[in-house]
């Protein structure tokens, strides 16, 4: 005849099993923010490669902006809500926008997760690539900046929150984990 188990013995497995989630699901949330912030600025980092490489082999100015619509630019929002990548070969362009006859190259969506990513002066709104590779604004002087990518996520320490991301006037972009204030991250939530 079977054994069945006594109702201590189910209380007693219940609150194990209480225990152990409570320990794991917090850790869980944890690697998935943190991965969404890495994910997040690979593509980003990504998107910049792209860019910087279309300009050189076309020869031509190539700009990344942000695009809510995947079609044109806009100034509001932050990067999180998208940018396109375009051919920005109209002369008369000084406001870094798709223009008539200017390809969009590519189109990269909405984040997902609770994701902010925001850029200092420079490079708030766009990043522009000369034929030379070099980042340049749309009068041709130098542009340079630096882009945060944040988690609103409160699983995340302050520390593992956000990376940065540094674009030179040379077209150089290196990634880090964040460590300065040039662009504060919003309070967990």
């Amino acid at each position: 005849m079977g054994r069945g188990m006594t109702l201590i013995e189910l209380m007693v497995g219940i609150a194990i099993m209480g225990v152990l989630l409570a320990v794991g699901v917090p850790s869980f949330q944890s690697f998935i923010a943190s991965n969404r912030v890495t994910g997040s600025s690979n593509d980003f980092v990504s998107s910049l490669a792209l860019a910087r490489s279309e300009a050189i082999k076309r020869g031509s100015r190539v700009t990344m902006c942000k695009s809510a619509n995947a079609t044109s630019c806009t100034t509001a929002g932050n990067w999180a809500q998208g940018w396109i990548i375009f051919t920005d070969t109209v002369r008369s362009s000084t406001d870094a926008t798709v223009d008539s006859g200017e390809t969009i190259l590519s189109s990269v969506l909405a984040t997902s997760g609770n994701i902010v990513m925001a850029g200092t002066g420079g490079v708030a709104n766009f990043i522009s690539f000369a034929a030379d590779g070099q980042a340049k604004q749309m009068n041709g002087s130098s542009q340079a900046g630096l882009l945060r990518v944040c988690s609103t996520s409160s699983a995340l320490s302050d520390a593992r929150r956000a990376r940065e991301i540094e674009i030179t006037a040379s077209g150089r972009v290196a990634t880090t984990t964040a460590s300065s204030i040039a662009v504060t991250c919003p309070a967990p939530t």
